[in-house]
């Protein structure tokens, strides 16, 4: 993009780019925008005034227009139709767009205070065609003495000017113009020192001759500008003569073998004064070391011979000033020892090892020893000898060979021994250890021993880390808890004598945590209250039993027993249960760590709750029956697997002891017929009465393809069956129980035998249980006047038949389930009657327990 003049006056364009060259902050009367063709551009004017008329105008012509600082007009007529223009206006801004930037839209675009001509000019902008630009370069980056150097000027014709001639121009003086006139080169010479040449109508060039690039030159400003319009201009250039750095001199080095040569080199710079350094070696060509110092650590007499010290400096990427400067290094050297070997003795043994060395230059040579970390030690001759040594003894020795230079020093040569005395491990002893809970903490032992000793952490015969060759034994407990309170062991060996171990002692600091946070009691009149829950703290917890409206509860008997240092157990006892018994109390333990409560409900012992996540997976003459056991209602349990065939209606049972509470059950039903839909139920049974799950349903996987025609016929007859069976609902009728407290207390009474020759009390003691029985019975009763939350599902058809609306739909139900060792149910014969048929013909079946059939509606 480049600025166009808006007036035909040269010298008015002259002194509008004077003034308006490169400004850009505001207040300013213009800058200059250079565009490519076919790109798009917006110029930016700043308004005096959010309201007002203003006018944005271009080559003296109006093109957009605002009245009220809202809206604009645009005088399209004013344009060609190849550039797309577009006005905006706001508050403090009038902005004119153009989307496809061509070369007449070049030229000055201005903002004024009204549509008039004569209206004040208060900013412009010149656009210019972006490669309509004048550019002045060198030859190259830097000139060199007494080597031609050449600035080119390109440059372009104005628009609406014709002339093709250019201004050479140095620190400002006019050096020479050049150009066409009637198609010949011509050029008009200021300076003599320069020469000129047209390389086409739009490339000019100035030379200085090679005897006249001289120091004269070094720092000069030049420029070319247009000869009609010196606002066409290029940038201001300087030149800059390319010198190389000088290096000063060096003088030989005597050093002595096994020291330091560090020598640096120094240069005046040259042009340009970046200056690097490099070292070579004249006899090793492939020795070179870069930078200024020239270092040789612990010089040997191979590295004698003569070093050149180079600096150069780069003109250009392909030209580069140098200078150098030799130096001759002169190395000494002593006597050579030979390597001595590390010496390993157990404690206790003598050492005894003798010094060799190779003669230096002179060759007479005297030995001693030394200890680096004990000055007072020395040991002359060539042989170390210590007999009974011991660990403090244990370090590096150097054994030294010196000869005598002529020069008044004394060449010497040492070679470093480590002797290392072995020992068995020692571990740290420390007392106990104690943290707060959640914290991150490290145990931490010292283990004296040579060699370093491998260190296992136990707990108890649990293995938890083993670390090899350590100094520190450490174990980290990333988040301590109060299980983490134990005495840890500490093994440690190293192959020297015996294998050692320590004891390590942790208490961890916590807040109280039961084993288990709900427990659910239930209970009868005759059993008591009796519970107890583990709890880990340190220090030892305070308890206390609430009722659930927050009151202390004194009734019950609570005890704490301390099982470990963080290890409690408390136990809550009621011997006589009353009505009132039965709810929520809360054990509340705590200590200044924090506090936990344990949630007890007591309730009365009932049948057990229904398993849950019932799986059935079947196989071909078989399936895999899975659920988790639930509440098992104050009794001991006992499943069963009710299995119905869809197919003959017949019925499989399979019995299984409870495992406990939450916990995953499998069974393997067999004897299954392949292609047959099955319903699985299980049913959970105690003292109490039985809860069964909802029925599942799962076809047996198909056997053979040539079994296909038996399995259609099979699964049409059986589903005849099923069907007749969902209609009658024989199995699993709910069974509400009445607790008669008087037959069991006159059965109890009669198998009480009362010995006269007993002492009262015992008779005192039948009474109190007998009067306790008519209490537990009075508030039974009374439980069972309440309505039936539990009430089965199939209570509506029982209502019916005593209604008479329905046959009795069973006549007896067997309940008795004999299990083999295997826990399989005996056939029993149970007659069923429905509306559909009169005869009691026995259906076969394992009876075990009232089922739950809803699956069947």
């Amino acid at each position: 993009m480049v600025y166009l003049n808006i007036g035909r006056n040269p010298y008015f364009d002259s002194l509008l780019w004077l003034f308006f060259i490169v400004l850009t902050t505001e207040g300013c009367l213009g800058y200059t925008v250079y565009c490519e063709v076919g790109a798009g551009v917006c110029l930016d004017f700043f308004k005096n005034n959010s309201f007002g008329t203003y006018a944005i105008r271009v080559r003296d012509l109006p093109f957009c227009l605002s009245f009220d600082g809202q809206s604009t007009y645009i005088f399209s007529n004013n344009f060609g139709n190849e550039s797309s223009f577009n006005c905006s206006v706001s508050k403090t801004i009038m902005s004119v767009c153009i989307g496809n930037f061509q070369s007449k839209d070049a030229g000055i675009y201005s903002l004024h205070d009204g549509l008039t001509p004569s209206s004040n000019l208060l900013k412009s902008i010149r656009v210019v065609k972006a490669s309509q630009q004048f550019n002045m370069t060198g030859s190259s980056e830097f000139a060199s003495l007494r080597q031609a150097y050449t600035w080119t000027c390109s440059m372009f014709v104005p628009t609406e000017q014709t002339v093709k001639a250019v201004k050479f121009y140095r620190n400002n003086i006019l050096c020479g113009l050049i150009g066409y006139l009637n198609n010949d080169c011509v050029n008009q010479s200021a300076n003599p020192r320069y020469t000129y040449a047209c390389l086409s109508d739009y490339v000019y060039t100035l030379t200085i001759p090679a005897e006249n690039m001289t120091e004269y030159e070094q720092g000069s400003l030049w420029r070319c500008e247009y000869v009609v319009n010196s606002s066409y201009r290029s940038s201001d250039v300087i030149i800059k003569i390319a010198r190389p750095p000088t290096v000063h001199m060096l003088s030989q080095e005597d050093i002595l073998e096994g020291r330091d040569l560090s020598v640096t080199c120094k240069a005046t710079p040259g042009n340009p004064s970046s200056t690097t350094f490099y070292w070579t070696k004249v006899d090793n060509p492939g020795f070179r070391k870069n930078g200024s110092t020239l270092h040789l650590p612990n010089i040997q007499r191979i590295s004698s011979g003569t070093y050149r010290c180079t600096a150069e400096n780069n003109y250009n990427k392909e030209e580069k000033g140098t200078d150098s400067q030799s130096m001759d290094v002169n190395v000494l050297y002593p006597p050579t020892i030979k390597t001595l070997s590390q010496q390993d003795i157990v404690e206790g043994k003598a050492l005894l090892v003798t010094c060799q060395a190779v003669s230096g230059n002179p060759n007479s040579t005297t030995f001693y020893w030394t200890k680096e970390d004990n000055p007072g030690f020395r040991q002359n001759g060539s042989t170390l000898h210590i007999p009974n040594i011991q660990r403090a003894s244990s370090g590096t020795y150097r054994c030294t060979a010196e000869n005598n230079y002529s020069i008044g020093e004394k060449g010497t040569h040492s070679q470093p021994m480590i002797v290392n005395v072995l020992y068995q491990p020692t571990i740290e002893r420390r007392s106990l250890q104690v943290v707060n809970e959640s914290e991150k903490f490290t145990i931490t032992r010292y283990i004296v021993s040579n060699p370093l000793s491998d260190a296992s952490w136990y707990n108890g015969t649990q293995l938890l880390k083993t670390q090899t060759t350590v100094k520190t034994a450490s174990y980290t407990i990333e988040n301590t808890m109060c299980t983490d309170t134990k005495n840890y062991t500490l093994v440690a060996s190293n192959g020297i004598g015996n294998t050692v171990s320590a004891r390590v002692e942790l208490i961890v600091n916590c807040k109280p945590t039961p084993d288990i946070t709900n427990i659910t009691l239930a209970v009868s009149c005759t059993t008591g209250i009796e519970f107890s829950t583990t709890i880990i703290a340190y220090p030892e917890p305070q308890y206390e039993l609430q009722y659930e409206n927050g009151t202390r509860n004194d009734q019950m008997i609570t005890t704490i027993t301390e099982n470990k240092v963080n290890n409690f157990t408390v136990r809550i006892r009621q011997d006589a249960v009353e009505k009132s018994s039965f709810g929520v109390y809360y054990l509340r333990a705590s200590n200044m760590f924090g506090e936990k409560t344990v949630i007890v409900n007591v309730i009365k012992q009932r049948k057990p709750d229904l398993p849950r996540n019932i799986k059935v997976t079947c196989k071909v003459t078989g399936a895999i029956v899975q659920w988790i056991s639930s509440f098992n209602g104050g009794g001991t349990q006992n499943f069963t697997v009710i299995t119905l065939s869809g197919h003959d209606g017949t019925s499989l049972y399979n019995g299984l002891n409870d495992m406990g509470e939450n916990e995953i059950h499998v069974t393997y039903v067999s004897n299954l017929q392949p292609s047959v839909t099955y319903w699985f139920s299980v049913s959970a049974k105690n003292r109490y009465g039985s809860s069964s799950s909802k029925a599942i349903s799962c076809t047996t996987v198909k056997e053979t393809a040539s079994s296909l025609t038996a399995v259609v016929a099979g699964s049409v007859g059986g589903s005849l069956v099923l069907v007749t069976i969902i209609l009658i609902v024989v199995f699993f009728v709910h069974r509400r129980y009445t607790c008669i407290f008087k037959i069991a207390l006159e059965k109890r009474n009669i198998d009480i035998k009362v010995d006269p020759n007993k002492e009262t009390s015992n008779y005192t003691t039948i009474k109190e249980q007998q009067q306790q029985t008519e209490r537990c019975v009075s508030w039974n009763m009374y439980d069972e006047l309440a309505p039936n939350e539990n009430a089965s599902q199939y209570e509506d058809i029982l209502k019916k038949d005593n209604h008479g609306k329905n046959e009795k739909l069973y006549e007896k139900l067997q309940k008795s389930v004999y299990n083999d060792g295997e826990g399989k149910a005996m056939e029993k014969m149970i007659p069923l009657k429905s509306k559909e048929s009169s005869d009691d013909k026995p259906v076969t079946q394992k009876a075990e327990e009232y089922a739950d059939t809803s699956f069947m509606k």
